[in-house]
């Protein structure tokens, strides 16, 4: 699969995709018009992953002095657990690194094993949490120095 998968920088054209799969995976999910708004700002960072030219993921994030804040990151549900969130997450780190931040942060819920080990492998660490934001799960809050 990784010889199909391209990650690359989001278009305006990407949004529709984009919000799909923000109301499919994400439980307060963007609206077209605040991913647009996000998207067009000069702090943003979007990017996409595409397999064989079909939409497979993102991640946003918004980045401001010498911080980067992941906002969301969703896969598609067929394509989890192949690399696609790594290759998306890495090269948001590599771009915000550019851009010249110094650490990348995150938030996530304390009951997703999956994700927070994939923050884990790559090299996040909990910094703190913030009580009941996810309704009844705590947030944990992770950072990367980059």
């Amino acid at each position: 699969m990784s010889d199909s998968l391209l990650i690359r920088r989001a278009f305006l054209s990407d949004v529709s995709n984009i919000a799909a799969a923000e109301n499919a995976y994400i439980d307060c999910p963007w609206t077209e018009e605040q991913i647009t708004a996000e998207l067009t700002k000069d702090n943003a960072l979007f990017f996409v992953a595409t397999i064989n030219g079909e939409f497979a993921g993102y991640v946003s994030a918004l980045c401001a002095a010498d911080e980067c804040e992941i906002a969301n990151i969703a896969v598609t549900e067929g394509l989890r657990r192949h690399g696609v969130a790594t290759k998306l997450l890495l090269s948001l780190i590599a771009s915000a690194k550019q851009l010249g931040a110094s650490s990348v942060y995150l938030l996530v819920s304390e009951a997703n094993s999956a994700a927070k080990a994939l923050y884990g492998k790559l090299g996040f660490s909990e910094v703190g949490r913030r009580k009941s934001y996810y309704g009844t799960s705590d947030a944990v809050i992770m950072r990367l120095n980059v």
